[in-house]
């Protein structure tokens, strides 16, 4: 009977002692990012009217290695990680898409633009879009911001693909910190 009272007395201590110190222990905060780019209106244009149409704007799809809440890094072209505490507030897909219609509507490009067929407007485009990548590249010291993505406008009428275009932007970064990364990447 002793033998058990000799060694529960120890493992108490040390689960007290344990509880203790992981009371000291702090977790890290989670932290939740936007993009969030202000677009200006366009300055030189042939005509200031906007072209007498109307644009879908379908959600954007989004690489299959992109489409979580964490944020991706990635220290070499093989190896894509994930952070835990950064995460997107907003899907990237949903959060691009709305920052696109922004950029429209500032513009004012076109005279309509929907989201979805059974806004009144029946299209005469439809702009869709990939994001290819939205991540965070460490290079050694240095820090990127990467945005990669392929608009493509069909025309309704018959599918035909009128305009196509990629875009894969590396910005570096001068603070090695995620949040300067998404700053980066909104400009």
């Amino acid at each position: 009977m002793q033998k058990k009272t000799i060694i529960v007395g120890p493992l108490l201590i040390g689960i007290v002692a344990l509880s203790l110190l992981s009371g000291c222990a702090s977790v890290p905060e989670k932290k939740y990012y936007i993009l969030n780019y202000v677009p200006a209106p366009l300055a030189s244009r042939i005509s200031p009217q906007p072209f007498p149409c109307t644009i879908r704007l379908k959600d954007f799809e989004i690489e299959e290695a992109y489409s979580r809440p964490q944020m991706v890094y990635r220290q070499n072209p093989y190896e894509l990680q994930y952070y835990y505490f950064q995460v997107w507030a907003v899907k990237p897909t949903r959060m691009i898409t709305d920052l696109v219609q922004k950029h429209l509507l500032t513009a004012n490009i076109v005279s309509h633009i929907v989201r979805r067929f059974d806004e009144g407007q029946q299209p005469d485009y439809e702009l869709s879009g990939r994001i290819e990548a939205i991540e965070e590249y460490d290079s050694d010291q240095l820090w990127f911001a990467h945005l990669a993505m392929r608009l493509t406008l069909t025309r309704t009428r018959d599918n035909a693909i009128v305009y196509t275009r990629r875009f894969d932007n590396r910005k570096r970064v001068y603070q090695n910190q995620p949040e300067y990364v998404i700053r980066e990447m909104s400009a």
